[in-house]
């Protein structure tokens, strides 16, 4: 590899690293519905063109930051529930603004892009502890908790009493989820 192509990538990686930490600092202060290019680009002190060299919209920056996320808080195979429960509580306390921002007001592309992070997370989270076939059943149960993960975070955000309940809910959920959808 050329010493050009290494300095390419490596500024390639701090313009995205910047963008991720611009797009995470606007989400602690504003709704991500209200947040434009433009302003991901002040603030990352990038510009317009920067950007668009890199994503085609906000949203495939949105789906590029969370997939990051992931990266960086990722599960180790063999985790419990209780300890993926407790990965995604501590995540939640410490990123409620940011989470907050995400899904309040949120728009089906922002909800969409929300949805296929959890299905994928919850996918490799499957994957890594299961060798078995996966089936029709699987599939349908995985986007169930999909869309109860939103949910969930929805009511953690929100502080509802029913926050308890839901985390009873999908441990019981995930406990019982190699039986229902694993199945041969």
């Amino acid at each position: 590899m050329s010493l050009n192509m290494r300095k390419d990538d490596l500024r390639i990686s701090k313009t995205k690293k910047s963008l991720c930490a611009a797009t995470s600092t606007l989400l602690k202060r504003q709704n991500f519905r209200k947040i434009t290019v433009r302003d991901v680009c002040g603030e990352a002190l990038t510009s317009r063109a920067t950007f668009y060299a890199h994503y085609t919209d906000k949203y495939s920056l949105l789906k590029y930051w969370l997939e990051e996320l992931t990266t960086n808080n990722n599960i180790r195979e063999g985790d419990t529930y209780e300890n993926i429960e407790k990965l995604v509580n501590q995540f939640t306390d410490e990123n409620k603004n940011i989470i907050k921002n995400i899904i309040q007001d949120a728009d089906q592309e922002t909800l969409n892009i929300l949805f296929d992070f959890i299905l994928s997370c919850f996918n490799l989270f499957i994957e890594k502890n299961e060798n078995e076939k996966i089936n029709a059943q699987y599939i349908v149960l995985s986007n169930f908790f999909a869309g109860g993960m939103i949910y969930y975070l929805s009511c953690h955000i929100n502080n509802k009493s029913q926050f308890e309940i839901m985390n009873i809910f999908l441990y019981d959920l995930i406990k019982n989820f190699k039986q229902w959808g694993l199945q041969k």
